[in-house]
């Protein structure tokens, strides 16, 4: 492979970081082209990006913007915790591995809405645009959501989706050589506020039984304490579900 590109990762996923750092090995990239990867600056918890050779980044930073117009041929976003700002989507071409099948649920946890609202879930590639999670899509995997799944079992269903991607498209993303289908629609978008707002319970809320399992298990995600109702004395009482086959 030829024709040297300096092509720069932005990522806070430690997993995936790794994964295509050996698919780039694997199919002979890093020989070829410069790699630089970095983590965001709102990474809580950065210690095993670091460990992979990334360092910080606000990719808001202007200074930054107007590096990168020069310096990258390529920005690749793997579950980038920042939004990347419009006057960089528009001068350098940005890649955006989704966990989440575009259209539907753009935005802040596909999975646990996906649980919700019963739309379409999986893994998409698509080159981004100056809105989230939008762009024309280079490709995309859909996963199945079982109903003994919560959010952290489809989660794991897509990363290992994403992946599949990433092996799949690595070389033509690489060389510039793919094309873009536009979203069959506009979709539907959900906020950081949106997620927020289901996890306070209301307790008094009226619905079938399968609702109420369906908003407990799609905010059950491991040891994270999502799903929440207060007592009376005001404090939070947190729960989660588990479910068996």
């Amino acid at each position: 492979m030829s024709d040297n590109k300096k092509i720069l990762v932005v990522s806070d996923n430690s997993s995936l970081v790794s994964f295509f750092q050996n698919e780039c090995l694997i199919q002979e990239v890093s020989e070829s082209h410069s790699i630089e990867y970095r983590y965001s600056t709102v990474n809580e918890k950065p210690q095993e990006m670091i460990q992979l050779g990334a360092t910080s980044l606000d990719v808001k930073d202007l200074r930054f913007i107007t590096l990168a117009k020069n310096k990258y041929d390529l920005i690749v976003s793997i579950h980038c915790k920042q939004i990347f700002p419009a006057d960089l989507v528009s001068s350098v071409t940005c890649i955006n591995v989704h966990p989440g099948l575009n259209p539907y649920n753009r935005g802040w946890y596909p999975q646990v809405f996906s649980i919700i609202n019963g739309k379409p879930i999986g893994a998409t590639i698509h080159l981004m645009d100056e809105e989230v999670d939008h762009g024309g899509i280079i490709d995309q995997l859909k996963v199945d959501i079982r109903l003994s799944d919560t959010s952290l079992d489809v989660y794991e269903k897509v990363v290992e989706a994403e992946k599949l991607l990433i092996r799949k498209n690595l070389l033509r993303i690489i060389k510039g050589e793919f094309s873009v289908a536009a979203p069959e629609s506009e979709g539907n978008y959900n906020s950081i506020g949106d997620f927020k707002s289901l996890c306070k319970l209301n307790i008094n809320a009226k619905a079938t039984l399968k609702d109420h399992i369906d908003l407990l298990r799609a905010l059950t995600h491991g040891e994270f304490k999502n799903a929440y109702f207060l007592d009376e004395h005001g404090s939070k009482i947190y729960i989660r579900v588990t479910l068996e086959e």
